[in-house]
C-alpha cells in the first residue's frame, strides 16, 4: 500500500470512529466557557468579550483535547499489542505520519465547524461593531493551529516515552508553560494562543494578527523540526530509544531537515520585529542627553516627507535640515524608533556615516552622526517597521501603521534631535478618509491634498521644535458646548472614530461629557490657559489603555466608550470614569503638581489629585456607598498590600534581586503611591480640613491660583492648614 492510499484509509477510519465525534463535540463546545463562566479578559470591547474570551478557552480546550485524541490514535497499536504485526506490513514511521495527517484533518474539520457554529451569535451580539473578517481570521489563526500544535506536542512525547499517560502529562505541562508566558506578555512562547490584550472595535487589529502570524510560523518551524527529530526515536528491532536513535540516524537527511527547521525557528525568534529590548526602568537622562550634546547645533528648519506602507506596516521618510551660521559641528545625536534604520545620510550631497548606539530606551535608540564642518544641508533617509516598548508587551501601545489606524509617537514620525527654535514641517501621506490629530495643540495641521490614488498628503508644522507625534484614523468630530454654573463657557471638540457614531448618539455622549465639565468648572473654576476656551478630546485605539493629557488636549482609549461602559456605569473605577479622569487632568496638568523637597515622598503628582477629583465627581453622581466601595476601600487595599510586600519591609533583600525584578517592583510601587496612596492622603486631609466640601473650596483656590504654575506639596499642605506630621 502506497502512502497516499494509507493516508486515505486512515482519514476514512478516523472519521468513522465514534470517539472522534466525541472529541469534535467537546472541542466545539469549549468556547462556550469563555462566553459565560470563565472570562479571562475583562477589557470591555465587543471584540474582546465576544471573540477573544471564547477564543482563549476554545484554544486551551482544543489543544488539550487534541493532545489526548492524538495519543489515543498513536497508542492504538500498543494498546491492542499489534505493533509487531503492523510493523511487518508497513513502516512504523510511515504509519505514524499517516495517522498524524488523519488527526490534522479532524482538527481542520473541527475548526471550520466551530467557526460556523459561533458566527451568527457573535455577529449579532457585536451589533454595529460586527467584523466577520476579524472573527474568521482570529479563529483560523489561533484556535485551529492550537489543535495542531497540541497534537504535535503529544506526538513528540509519545515518540520519546511510548506511554500515553506520561505523554499527556508532558503536553499538559506545556499548556501550563504557555499560560505563564501569556501572563508575561511574551508573544512567541505562548503556543496555545499568543498574547492578545484586546481587540479594537473601530481602529483595526492588524497588530495582534501580524504578531499571531509570526508566532504561528515560529511554532510551526519549531514543532515540525522537533517532530521530525522525534521520528528518529521510533523503536526498531526491539532496540531501546538510544539504539533505535542510532539506527534511524543512518538516514542522515532526517535529522538534518529537523535541525535546519529548529535553527530557522531560533533565528525567527531572535529577530522578532515587534518589541525592542528596552528595560522597564526608563533612562530619561540618556534620551534627554541628546539635547545637551546637540547644543549649539543651529538648525533653521527641518522639512520631512513621510510615506507609510499601510499593507506592510512600515514607513519610509526623508528629512532635510537647513543649518545656519555660527553652528557647532562635530558629533551629534538623534533619537529614532528602535525598528528604523538609516538608509542614507548626506551632508551637502556628500555621503556621511552614522553609528547606531543600540541603547534601546522606551521606544527609541540613539543614532550618532559626525556633521562635517561647514555643512549647510543635512539630508537623512530612514524607515522600517516601528518597534514597540519591549518592557510593556501587554499593551501594544504607541506606534501603529495600518489601513484602519496610524499612530506615530515617540520619535516614530521623524528623528528627534531635541532642537529648539527650529521650524519643522512634515508632509505625511495618509488614507483619504483619515484626519491627523497631533498629540498637542501647538502643531498646525494643513488640510490634506488629494493624491488621486485614495490617499492625501497632510502638512503638520511646529514653530519651535522637531518633535511631532500624532493620531490618525477615520475620525468625525462634534462640538460640545459646556457651561458651568459659576464660570463662563468653554467649547469642547470631541474626535471619535466613525464606527462609534451611532453608539454615542444613542447613549447621549454630549450629556455624559457635559456632566464632567460642569462639575469641574463649578468645583475648580474655568481653565485659564485654554486658547479661546477651546479643548480637544480624542478617542484612540483600545490598545492605548487609559489615556493621557496635555494642556488643551485629552486622549482616551475607545474602551471608555464601549457598549459595556456606556450601558452599565456600575463598573467600579473604569469605563466612563477613565474619561472623567483624563478630562480632570486639564485642571491638574500632568506637570503642574510636582513633589519638591520630599525626596522620600514621590507620591505627590498630578495623578493623585486627579484621582481624588474623580472620586468627588462620582460621589456626587452615585453616592457615598459607591465611592466608598470603588475608590476609598480600593485605595486602602492597594496601600496595605504594598506595605505588606516583603521587599518593602526588607529593602536589603531587594538589592539582591536581578535588575529586571527590581524594576518591576519599583514601577509597581510607584503606581500605588501615585494612584492610591496620594488620593487616600488627600481624602484624609479633607476629613481633617472639614470634609469633602471644604476640600472642594481648597482645590478651587489652588486651581485658580498662580496661573497654572507648579503646585508643590508644601503649598497644598499650607492651603489645608496642615503639617506633614498631622497628615502622615
Amino acid at each position: 500500500m502506497n502512502f497516499l492510499s494509507l493516508a486515505r484509509v486512515e482519514i476514512n477510519r478516523i472519521f468513522r470512529a465514534k470517539h472522534t465525534w466525541l472529541f469534535v463535540a467537546l472541542t466545539i463546545f469549549s468556547p462556550v466557557f469563555g462566553l459565560t463562566i470563565f472570562k479571562m479578559n475583562e477589557v470591555e470591547t465587543a471584540g474582546t468579550q465576544l471573540i477573544i474570551n471564547p477564543l482563549l478557552t476554545g484554544a486551551v480546550g482544543s489543544a488539550l483535547l487534541f493532545a489526548l485524541f492524538t495519543l489515543l490514535e498513536l497508542d492504538r497499536v500498543n494498546k491492542y499489542r499489534v505493533s509487531a504485526l503492523t510493523d511487518t506490513i508497513i513502516s512504523p514511521v510511515t504509519l505514524h505520519i499517516a495517522k498524524m495527517i488523519a488527526v490534522f484533518s479532524v482538527a481542520l474539520f473541527t475548526g471550520l465547524i466551530t467557526i460556523l457554529a459561533y458566527f451568527p451569535y457573535t455577529m449579532i451580539k457585536m451589533e454595529s461593531f460586527a467584523d466577520p473578517v476579524l472573527y474568521v481570521s482570529a479563529y483560523s489563526l489561533f484556535m485551529i493551529p492550537a489543535m495542531c500544535f497540541g497534537s504535535l506536542f503529544a506526538a513528540i512525547f509519545h515518540q520519546i516515552f511510548r506511554r500515553a499517560d506520561i505523554s499527556f502529562i508532558m503536553a499538559a505541562a506545556c499548556v501550563l508553560a504557555s499560560f505563564y508566558f501569556f501572563s508575561t506578555g511574551d508573544i512567541l512562547l505562548t503556543w496555545v494562543i499568543t498574547n492578545i490584550p484586546v481587540f479594537s472595535d473601530g481602529f483595526g487589529n492588524i497588530r495582534p494578527i501580524r504578531m499571531g502570524l509570526y508566532n504561528r510560523l515560529f511554532w510551526l518551524l519549531f514543532l515540525t523540526g522537533s517532530w521530525i527529530i522525534s521520528l528518529l526515536c521510533t523503536r526498531r528491532y526491539e532496540k531501546g530509544i538510544f539504539g533505535s536513535l542510532v539506527y534511524n540516524s543512518k538516514k542522515w537527511y532526517v535529522p538534518l531537515l529537523g535541525a535546519l527547521l529548529l535553527l530557522f525557528s531560533i533565528n525567527h525568534y531572535r529577530n522578532q520585529p515587534f518589541f525592542n529590548k528596552a528595560p522597564l526602568e526608563i533612562d530619561w537622562s540618556g534620551i534627554d542627553s541628546v539635547h545637551e550634546i546637540n547644543s549649539g547645533l543651529n538648525v533653521l528648519s527641518a522639512t520631512a516627507h513621510v510615506i507609510p506602507d499601510f499593507n506592510m506596516g512600515t514607513l519610509y521618510g526623508e528629512i532635510r535640515y537647513i543649518i545656519g551660521e555660527d553652528c557647532a559641528y562635530g558629533i551629534k545625536r538623534m533619537n529614532i524608533n528602535c525598528g528604523y534604520s538609516i538608509y542614507s545620510m548626506t551632508a551637502d550631497g556628500i555621503s556621511i556615516g552614522s553609528t547606531d548606539l543600540a541603547n534601546d530606551q522606551f521606544y527609541t535608540k540613539i543614532i550618532e552622526i559626525d556633521i562635517p564642518e561647514g555643512t549647510k544641508e543635512l539630508k537623512i533617509e530612514y524607515g522600517g517597521y516601528p518597534m514597540l516598548w519591549g518592557a510593556s508587551k501587554l499593551g501594544f501601545l504607541g506606534v501603529e501603521i495600518s489601513r484602519h489606524n496610524v499612530e506615530l509617537r515617540v520619535s516614530s514620525l521623524i528623528p528627534d534631535m531635541r532642537l529648539k527654535e527650529t521650524k519643522t514641517e512634515v508632509r505625511v501621506v495618509l488614507p483619504g478618509n483619515f484626519i491627523p490629530l497631533p498629540s498637542s495643540l501647538i502643531p498646525t495641521v494643513i488640510d490634506g491634498v488629494d493624491n488621486g490614488d485614495g490617499t492625501k498628503t497632510w502638512v503638520i508644522t511646529h514653530p519651535k521644535v522637531d518633535y511631532i507625534e500624532f493620531f490618525a484614523a477615520d475620525y468625525v468630530s462634534r462640538i460640545v458646548d459646556v457651561t458651568g454654573s459659576t464660570a463662563g463657557s468653554m467649547t469642547v471638540e470631541f474626535f471619535y472614530h466613525r464606527n462609534f457614531h451611532s453608539l454615542l448618539e444613542e447613549h447621549g455622549i454630549d450629556e455624559v461629557l457635559a456632566d464632567v465639565f460642569n462639575f469641574c468648572i463649578e468645583r475648580f473654576g474655568p481653565l485659564h490657559f485654554l486658547q479661546d476656551n477651546y479643548l480637544r478630546l480624542i478617542m484612540t485605539s483600545a490598545y492605548n489603555f487609559g489615556g493621557g493629557a496635555v494642556q488643551g488636549l485629552s486622549d482616551m482609549s475607545e474602551t471608555t466608550f464601549s457598549i459595556y461602559s456606556l450601558t452599565d456605569p456600575w463598573k467600579g473605577a473604569t469605563g466612563m470614569e477613565i474619561l472623567a479622569h483624563e478630562i480632570i487632568h486639564q485642571w491638574w496638568g500632568l506637570n503642574r503638581v510636582i513633589w519638591d523637597d520630599f525626596d522620600d515622598f514621590p507620591a505627590w503628582t498630578s495623578e493623585g489629585i486627579t484621582v481624588y477629583s474623580t472620586y468627588r465627581l462620582y460621589k456626587e453622581k452615585y453616592g457615598e456607598e459607591y465611592v466608598q466601595a470603588n475608590y476609598v476601600d480600593k485605595w486602602k487595599q492597594s496601600v496595605e498590600e504594598m506595605n505588606r510586600n516583603f521587599y518593602r519591609r526588607r529593602p536589603e533583600y531587594l538589592e539582591i534581586l536581578p535588575q529586571r525584578f527590581r524594576d518591576i517592583i519599583s514601577v509597581s510601587e510607584r503606581g500605588v503611591l501615585k494612584y492610591n496612596y496620594m488620593p487616600l492622603l488627600i481624602h484624609r486631609a479633607a476629613q481633617l480640613a472639614g470634609g469633602d466640601e471644604a476640600m472642594d473650596k481648597i482645590l478651587f483656590t489652588l486651581a485658580q491660583s498662580n496661573n497654572y504654575e507648579n503646585l508643590t506639596f508644601q503649598e497644598f499642605l499650607a492651603a489645608c492648614g496642615l503639617s506633614m506630621e498631622e497628615l502622615l
